[in-house]
């Protein structure tokens, strides 16, 4: 059990080096040469927050890039889909979509499919640079297709993450 109170390794690195510091300026400063064995102590000292902070750091490179997307995307076999939620409906990125559906998702692609669903939504929602369906738009794009994969991933679609999102915008606002 660790009794010791939660503090960041970083807090704890520059605590340490504040108070040995002075006492290794006084060792030099009366004992001379002699303390040098004041680096064994350096060692001991500073082992432990050198490893949690190199623990920290880690553990922040694995987060940050993702942090941005907590609860905001879903997984279909194993491909990240990230959707947006609006007050009005869900937008789905199209280029997470093409990748699960295997197309190919170029700028010839992207200006047919603006033409094609652009009324419905395929377009960046309020507020992003993505390139997304709008909830219509990607229904009447998979109902267009007619390979197996469009269906699984229709009925995940309607399944897992339209549903919910249409589960809780039907609920009362919180005040």
């Amino acid at each position: 059990m660790d009794l010791r109170p939660e503090t960041s390794p970083l807090r704890s690195l520059l605590f340490r080096v504040a108070l040995l510091l002075p006492i290794t300026v006084l060792a030099v400063r009366f004992v001379g040469a002699a303390a040098l064995s004041m680096l064994a102590l350096w060692g001991v000292a500073l082992a432990v927050p050198l490893v949690e902070l190199g623990a920290a750091f880690l553990r922040a490179a694995r987060i940050l890039p993702v942090k941005a997307w907590n609860g905001r995307w879903y997984e279909f076999d194993g491909r990240q889909i990230r959707v947006f939620e609006q007050p009005e409906h869900s937008w789905i990125a199209a280029e997470d979509v093409f990748a699960c559906l295997g197309e190919v998702a170029d700028d010839v692609t992207l200006a047919r499919y603006e033409s094609r669903y652009g009324q419905l939504g395929f377009r960046p929602p309020p507020g992003e640079k993505l390139v997304c369906f709008s909830e219509a738009a990607l229904r009447r794009y998979l109902s267009m297709r007619s390979d197996q994969r469009s269906r699984e991933f229709s009925r995940w679609l309607e399944r897992d993450v339209l549903f919910a999102h249409e589960k809780r915008r039907s609920l009362p606002a919180a005040s």
